[in-house]
């Protein structure tokens, strides 16, 4: 039963998987007991069913009676214990409860720390999970701290270096973000991997740069994203890295050609996905400059209007509560810029 509900799971059946979940739950608590570790990681299952399908307050009141049994039964350092203070956290995020979320991510970092090592890859989850929670709390020196810890743990993670570079340059840690970017074009030299080149572009192209050598990198970095992954359904966010690298390069004439593309395969998957709005702003600066001021801000104006709400306070960027993901985070950094350059002496 319980793989069944697993195949259907992954099968796009959601309903059903619940439907079978519930049945299991019902018979492990009566043949085995409610607090039988079989039963608990059931209880687990159903609680994941319950978020998936949109029940979060059923979803978080019943993972809040797993923790309980499962500290009770397996003890607080136990990996399912750590499991269930990670997912009820995300609970308790989700539920516009961020200081019980953060209190429990910093217990649960704890435990794990002494429990399986500062360098255990749940270790580091639950670090990147925490700092999350430190940017809610407004505690953004914090968390920048934590996801600096996690690169140095796990040097390899560019998504996570792309997620701190993001962060060091939204709240002005500029010294810090030149040797972040530096380093992550540094780690992807040779890379013949799509996703990793195109972020380590992506990251150094968020702040216009001077060095021409590595810019130059940067540039066969993203040119290597697009060919790698030409047949690739993310194509368009290494076309993205491209257009961004090809208008800090001061080649604006291919990166509007390159920027158009994106737009278009943007706009016929999901028109207000935050990569629309990237493209479009760097399209609107590279038309800008190249003295079409009016084609521009129009470009600039159809960006504004389609791009995630800009935060009313920018030290404390959240959406519904959430920090937002670090491409949100570009987005707005890009619209920062093309404000600038565009409104000129009249944008702030």
């Amino acid at each position: 039963m319980n793989d069944l509900a697993d195949s259907y799971e992954k099968a796009g059946h959601q309903e059903q998987a619940l439907a079978l979940r519930e049945q299991l739950l019902a018979l492990r608590r009566k043949v085995l007991g409610p607090e039988h570790p079989d039963t608990l990681g059931v209880m687990n299952n159903v609680a994941d069913s319950y978020a998936g399908a949109g029940r979060q307050e059923d979803a978080l009141k019943l993972r809040e009676q797993v923790l309980e049994l499962r500290r009770k039964v397996l003890g607080p350092e136990h990996p399912d214990t750590l499991g269930t203070m990670n997912n009820l956290a995300d609970s308790y995020a989700g539920a516009g409860r961020p200081d019980e979320a953060l209190k429990l991510r910093e217990e649960a970092l704890a435990l794990s720390v002494r429990a399986r090592g500062p360098r255990d890859p749940f270790t580091i989850s639950v670090k990147n999970n925490l700092a999350d929670s430190y940017f809610v709390a407004g505690r953004a020196s914090e968390a920048i701290s934590l996801l600096e810890q996690v690169w140095e743990l796990k040097p390899k993670g560019n998504v996570a270096l792309l997620k701190l570079a993001t962060a060091q340059t939204w709240f002005g840690h500029d010294a810090d973000y030149e040797a972040t970017r530096s380093r992550m074009v540094q780690l992807a030299e040779g890379t013949n991997l799509a996703g990793t080149a195109e972020r380590a572009a992506k990251a150094y192209c968020l702040r216009p740069a001077t060095n021409a050598a590595l810019l130059s990198n940067v540039l066969d970095l993203a040119q290597r994203a697009v060919e790698v992954g030409k047949d690739s359904q993310l194509l368009p966010w290494y076309q993205l890295a491209l257009g961004m690298a090809e208008y800090r390069s001061g080649q604006h004439a291919a990166a509007e050609k390159t920027l158009t593309i994106v737009e278009q395969a943007a706009g016929q998957s999901d028109p207000t996905h935050d990569i629309l709005g990237t493209a479009r702003l760097f399209h609107a600066m590279s038309v800008f400059r190249q003295d079409r001021l009016e084609e521009g801000r129009k470009l600039f104006s159809q960006a504004e209007a389609q791009m995630p709400p800009f935060p009313a306070d920018e030290r404390n960027p959240l959406i519904d509560g959430q920090m937002p993901n670090h491409d949100v985070l570009i987005c707005w950094l890009a619209y920062k810029e093309a404000k600038a350059l565009i409104e000129g002496p009249s944008a702030p």
